[in-house]
């Protein structure tokens, strides 16, 4: 091969590091087909020297122009050339728009100038160092007097921060900057026949009965000392032991043993224990108090088993408490607010009618003038007090409907009608009543999270305050929407409600009160009518926050609560109705 033609592969090379770039693929490429036809001899066409020399747009025109010489002498003898020329042309105009970097004012020497070997010509980094500096001042001081000309000026009123309705992008961009929380995990009962299920040891019938006295408060059940301690021992001829309640109690612990250990095993002890408080309890001579307290006990188990059909089997006409009362008698006192309780619930849940008049309501509220200190402490009269507030609650609501004008809208010249005057005297007691009821509730339910032993006490009171809150803040949904406190104070209620539900372990799933399934649906209602319309933008991302623990929570208590999971599915479909899109 001729030395000219030799002496183009390298040449490639020294041409791109004149004007400090690296050769593209396609000279790579050449050179490395035409290194090996020219290992003999290694002649390049540029002089060493000449590499570091600062680029020459004239030299790569004369460069180009030779190529092209050479190129049509040969007349296709080495297609490498063929390659070479389109890329140095493109490098040409490449070069001809190349403009210089901005200088980093390194030292002693820029960037820049370092990599095209001009280090000699940098003469220009302390002017862009001085510019930097200046640059810097000046900015400072810009900052400086907006910061100063901002503290000047006279804030904005109020008024005018709930002027301007949010946007729905804006509310979009609220729910979407909440972070989402997530309920626990429940694990599903696991089905498992085994001899432990059955076992029926002395030992193992002193732990049912053990449970069944923990289990008491949550059934209304008060127990004298002498009562207390019979029911420990178990002894079946104690005087102070009825049988029927030494059965009803290793019934009630066997079911509750059963709820800790995840099983849902029906073992033949169970049977034997239904059946024979059953027997005892219709054909035994038992005291009309203890009657009343057992059939409590019977309405959780057949509720929890989901017999109701055979618990209402079991209705008989009970005895009258009102005809026979006993003031002093704190037993009756907590066995009778307990079967207040499970009547009104299930009203609510069930829509069954109650066998309670109202007149009874009445009565009950003098418990907490008879027996203040009992009606403070005592789980079943806390949540009866609640759950009647959450009913009248409910019922005053659909009152303000048929009103013939709105109770809010009185004024001087245009006076209250009778139906308006009495509406508002019983929201305002109402409101007064759902307080009283929180501050009776809130430090038991903190004395008793500071025990572990009390973890079921401190369950029942956690149901106890929501349903309290729920109450609240569905009459604080009621006033006008012109009054900034009732909104402030229903947004509080709702997050103190779902606050209070994000501490719900698993295990709290179990055995859930179907009162709960009632308060979420009340409480996302008021969230979805209030949140339309949040007083300003801290507002709306409280309102999101709620929101987003109330939509997490609905498939966890669908699946605690079955019988209230279409009802409970409508807060999902509302859910995803505000967010589509319009």
């Amino acid at each position: 091969m001729p030395k000219t033609q030799r002496g183009e592969v390298g040449a490639s090379y020294t041409e791109y590091a004149e004007i400090g770039l690296t050769p593209p693929d396609s000279v790579v490429m050449a050179c490395s087909q035409s290194a090996r036809s020219a290992q003999a001899l290694r002649t390049p066409l540029w002089d060493a020297t000449t590499v570091a020399a600062p680029p020459d747009l004239r030299r790569l025109r004369l460069l180009i122009s030779s190529k092209r010489a050479q190129l049509a002498s040969r007349a296709g003898t080495d297609p490498t050339g063929l390659e070479m020329l389109p890329s140095l042309i493109i490098l040409v105009f490449a070069m001809s728009r190349r403009k210089k970097k901005k200088c980093d004012a390194k030292r002693p020497y820029c960037t820049t100038c370092k990599t095209t070997n001009r280090q000699g010509h940098c003469v220009y980094e302390e002017d862009a160092q001085r510019n930097l500096i200046h640059s810097l001042i000046v900015r400072t001081r810009e900052l400086e007097d907006k910061l100063t000309s901002s503290e000047s000026e006279p804030p904005l009123p109020a008024q005018l921060a709930t002027t301007f309705p949010l946007t729905e992008c804006t509310r979009q961009q609220y729910l979407s900057a909440v972070p989402v929380w997530s309920p626990p995990v429940i694990e599903p009962l696991v089905p498992q026949i085994d001899s432990v299920c059955s076992q029926g040891s002395m030992e193992r019938l002193r732990e049912y009965r053990m449970n069944f006295i923990r289990f008491c408060p949550n059934v209304g059940i008060k127990l004298s000392p002498q009562v207390l301690h019979a029911v420990i021992t178990g002894d079946p001829f104690n005087p102070d032991l009825h049988p029927v309640l030494l059965h009803a109690s290793q019934l009630i612990g066997h079911l509750v043993w059963q709820d800790n250990r995840r099983t849902t095993c029906i073992s033949n002890f169970e049977t034997y224990e239904l059946e024979t408080t059953l027997t005892l309890l219709n054909h035994g001579d038992v005291p009309p108090l203890l009657t009343l307290q057992i059939h409590n006990c019977l309405m959780i188990y057949y509720f929890i088993r989901g017999l109701l059909t055979q618990g209402m089997a079991h209705r008989i006409d009970l005895w009258d408490p009102l005809q026979e009362p006993r003031a002093e008698d704190e037993e009756l006192v907590c066995a009778l607010s307990h079967l207040l309780y499970i009547c009104v619930s299930a009203t609510l849940v069930l829509g069954w009618p109650s066998d309670l008049g109202p007149e009874y309501e009445e009565e009950f509220r003098s418990v907490t003038l008879l027996y203040p200190t009992l009606a403070r402490s005592f789980l079943s009269i806390l949540r009866a007090r609640n759950v009647i507030l959450l009913q009248r609650t409910r019922q005053l609501s659909a009152r303000l409907h048929m009103l013939p004008s709105t109770p809010w809208d009185a004024f001087p010249g245009r006076p209250q009608g009778p139906d308006e005057a009495t509406w508002l005297a019983e929201y305002w007691s109402l409101l007064e009543e759902a307080q009283l009821n929180l501050a009776a509730v809130n430090p038991a339910l903190l004395r008793s999270s500071m025990q572990p032993e009390e973890r079921g006490l401190t369950h029942a009171l956690k149901i106890c305050i929501m349903v309290a809150l729920t109450a609240e803040a569905a009459l604080h949904h009621l006033a006008p929407r012109s009054h900034a406190e009732s909104r402030q104070q229903c947004m509080s209620s709702v997050l103190k409600l779902t606050g209070i539900g994000k501490t719900l372990t698993a295990a709290d799933y179990h055995g859930l009160d179907y009162m709960l399934g009632i308060c979420w649906i009340m409480a996302a209602n008021v969230m979805f009518e209030e949140s339309e319309n949040p007083v300003d933008e801290l507002c709306a991302m409280n309102w999101a926050t709620a929101r987003s623990v109330l939509v997490a929570c609905v498939p966890v208590l669908a699946g605690a609560l079955p019988q209230m999971a279409g009802a409970l599915q409508g807060i999902l479909e509302r859910a995803n109705l505000k967010l589509t899109p319009v």
